[in-house]
């Protein structure tokens, strides 16, 4: 019997320790997006050949804008491109071209563009700077500007939100395989 008044005791004590207490509401749960893949693949000599010259190498533009933007006409939907630029679509894959050579760039991001293509990859992502250690100019900015322009796979791409790197970064929006 004793045992009994005992739980009655700590029931009672602890519907008056809670008596103020409110539930949280389901909306204050955090929702989880799983991190985009880091693209990395070893290299073999095949692949130096296959991707050499994809794009070209030449002077890069003497203008390049801070905020980059293109569309390729009748490539995507109006809402689908208002979702990339706002940086709302799940980023699938990451390519960072920080510290890279011109060509190193070139070879990379056409590797990097063909990996995505067969992987089904739509909408990913490629860190390229701002071009602050550059001794005059950004090099690789305007580059990844204007080879992207040049990619058949590539329909819409733009400067990243400030949270995922701002100016320093796009958004690129891919066709489907």
């Amino acid at each position: 019997m004793n045992d009994e008044t005992d739980n009655n005791d700590d029931s009672s004590l602890f519907r008056q320790m809670m008596k103020d207490v409110t539930p949280l509401k389901p909306d204050n749960k955090v929702s989880h997006t799983p991190q985009p893949k880091k693209f990395h693949k070893p290299r073999t000599q095949q692949d130096d050949t296959v991707f050499e010259g994809r794009f070209s190498e030449g002077m890069y533009e003497e203008h390049c804008p801070d905020q980059l933007y293109f569309e390729r006409a009748g490539g995507a939907q109006k809402s689908m491109l208002k979702k990339m630029r706002t940086g709302k679509l799940p980023v699938e894959s990451v390519l960072d071209l920080h510290g890279h050579t011109v060509h190193q760039a070139s070879r990379e991001l056409a590797e990097f563009l063909d990996d995505c293509q067969r992987n089904g990859y739509r909408h990913v992502m490629i860190i390229h700077g701002k071009g602050y250690r550059s001794q005059q100019k950004p090099v690789i900015k305007p580059l990844v500007n204007r080879w992207l322009q040049q990619a058949h796979e590539v329909l819409a791409f733009s400067s990243a939100q400030p949270k995922d790197g701002g100016t320093g970064a796009v958004y690129v929006l891919l066709r489907k395989t």
